[in-house]
């Protein structure tokens, strides 16, 4: 699993933005955020995200020069979420539809129960330069509390 000091791996193949097969790279330099989300249109997860977007001007205040939403869906059901939640918004929303950057960064689980299949984590990644700078993690996976917006904007 990641943790403080941990490089982020290069995106795969398989985490698209916008669609099909456009694939992803993350930045070598500056301040991002990554948001690892269990699923679209999950009462947290859609709780959650518009903390980003409407403070998107005040992360990059910051100095955060991109936001990345990350969700175990498919990229249709990621860009009919962004649509609802972000429509017009600098924020990036991937789809990491086979789970492969989450197991990547180690912050999978086994969510077959509720969500039918592997899911992410909830967690934020600050990362500077390719390198993680602060990282959050949900102890439950159905709260935001250390992953809600203002408390990472208050530790940038």
């Amino acid at each position: 699993m990641i943790s403080v000091g941990s490089l982020i791996p290069a995106a795969p193949g398989s985490l698209w933005v916008e669609k099909e097969d456009n694939t992803v790279s993350f930045p070598s330099s500056g301040k991002y955020i990554i948001v690892g989300v269990p699923g679209a249109f999950t009462p947290p997860c859609s709780s959650q995200v518009p903390g980003y977007v409407e403070n998107y001007d005040k992360l990059k205040e910051k100095g955060v020069r991109a936001v990345y939403i990350v969700a175990v869906n498919d990229i249709f059901v990621v860009n009919a979420w962004k649509e609802k939640l972000a429509e017009g918004s600098e924020t990036h929303f991937l789809s990491d539809s086979q789970g492969e950057f989450t197991k990547s960064v180690g912050l999978d689980f086994d969510a077959a129960g509720l969500l039918g299949n592997t899911r992410s984590k909830r967690y934020v990644a600050v990362v500077d330069n390719g390198k993680v700078v602060n990282l959050q993690i949900e102890d439950e996976v159905s709260k935001v509390t250390v992953t809600h917006a203002d408390n990472i904007l208050k530790n940038l």
